[in-house]
């Protein structure tokens, strides 16, 4: 190939990958933007609902996983993403979803992991029933080798029956003198 065929090669590959970029990111009217807060024109009933609002907002976003702390709750972590998440949350609230369009809100952004109880539904059911399933078959186990562990071991009255073996009668005499002395 000479420099001309690599060049071109090179100029059309860096177009399609400019046209793929422009191609993937959302046109205005795609991307989702929150509903205004409904007017209220009593300050009490806002600082109350404000805190009612927060609370709700705080207890959904401990159901969401923090993508940058990876094993907190966006409450708990400091992140400034968890931050953002956070207010998103109260956003949507405040446009009027129910907490469960949040959660499936955030699912479809980052997948199904983005929750910290994985939802109770396919294959997340081993997730949930694995564990007691171990935990059944390792009693059973342990019951049937203890009870193979104790039939295999002697009774005190076989025990006496039995001689040491290799002790000639004069040492087991012996023995046995020594034990009686003791």
């Amino acid at each position: 190939m000479n420099r001309r065929a690599i060049g071109r090669e090179a100029a059309a590959l860096l177009t399609l990958a400019a046209l793929g970029g422009v191609m993937a990111t959302p046109a205005p009217s795609q991307v989702s933007q929150p509903r205004p807060a409904p007017a209220i024109d009593d300050p009490a009933l806002m600082d109350r609902d404000a805190e009612e609002l927060d609370a709700r907002a705080a207890e959904i976003a401990a159901e969401l996983r923090c993508p940058v702390c990876r094993n907190q709750s966006v409450v708990e972590s400091n992140a400034d993403l968890s931050r953002e998440m956070q207010a998103l949350v109260r956003e949507r609230l405040v446009a009027g979803d129910t907490p469960d369009e949040v959660k499936e809100y955030f699912v479809s952004r980052y997948g199904e992991w983005i929750l910290l109880e994985p939802q109770r539904r396919g294959i997340n059911w081993l997730v949930w029933g694995l564990p007691f399933v171990v935990l059944i078959l390792g009693g059973v186990l342990a019951f049937t080798l203890l009870r193979r562990w104790a039939a295999s071991t002697p009774d005190a009255e076989s025990a006496d029956q039995l001689s040491a073996p290799g002790l000639t009668a004069e040492n087991e005499r012996w023995l046995q003198d020594a034990l009686r002395d003791s």
